[in-house]
């Protein structure tokens, strides 16, 4: 997931790279940090960004202007304005701001404000699943489980069992939203559904996984990071 960081002021920027770096170590989240030191410069980017901090009163276009466009031709962007003065928080309804923040920031108010937003942007992706032409989608928030099986992949869902032609490094990558472990060479679980870890998972439909010796540990320190994170 890419956070960019646009403000002309430095001292901002590298706080809020401090706050990003910060949140991404406790979460174990994989976050990737791109700044701009103008809103000229965030709209000759090409990369797609999932959540951008912007500071409303820039020199030259400003945080509104420059949303506005972001919004041209990006609707999905999740903007966090950042301001100074409490009379802005009103002026950003027509891009459809996710949230405000008043400078300096707040350490609690930017961890509440990014937990969200990347809450706000899992729940609302999906993935698409099927074999020979059977296509559905389904929302990542309601996968239990990806199992590869005999050359494809199984994904089972709160709401059915799907077979897949997608390979689970490919699975790894659409499902790399920190909600997620990669298990077993066989098995990716979303932490959302383990009940207990030992020899095997058992997971809150009853079901049971397998999992590797050697990940037994990373995934009980990723699913403390994982039930802290969906604590607040």
């Amino acid at each position: 997931m890419l956070v960019g960081i646009c403000d002309d002021e430095e001292i901002i920027r590298n706080e809020l790279i401090r706050l990003c770096e910060k949140y991404k170590a406790s979460n174990m989240s994989d976050l990737d940090i791109k700044c701009f030191s103008s809103g000229e410069e965030l709209i000759a980017c090409k990369q797609p960004i999932d959540i951008l901090f912007l500071d409303i009163q820039m020199k030259g276009l400003n945080g509104l202007k420059t949303a506005e466009k972001i919004r041209e031709n990006d609707e999905s962007m999740t903007i966090i304005f950042l301001t100074g003065f409490r009379g802005f928080m009103q002026a950003g309804y027509k891009v459809r701001a996710f949230r405000y923040l008043l400078k300096p920031v707040n350490e609690q108010e930017f961890i509440q404000s990014i937990t969200e937003a990347i809450k706000d942007i899992t729940k609302n992706s999906k993935a698409i699943v099927g074999l020979d032409g059977d296509i559905r989608f389904v929302k990542l928030k309601d996968i239990i489980y990806v199992e590869y099986v005999d050359r494809y992949t199984v994904v089972r869902t709160k709401k059915g069992t799907y077979e897949s032609a997608t390979s689970m490094n490919e699975w790894e990558n659409i499902l790399n939203t920190g909600d997620f472990f990669r298990v077993h060479k066989a098995y990716i679980v979303n932490m959302e559904y383990i009940d207990e870890i030992g020899k095997e998972i058992q997971l809150d439909n009853g079901e049971k996984v397998e999992v590797s010796f050697r990940q037994v540990a990373k995934l009980k320190k990723a699913c403390k990071a994982y039930r802290r994170r969906n604590a607040r």
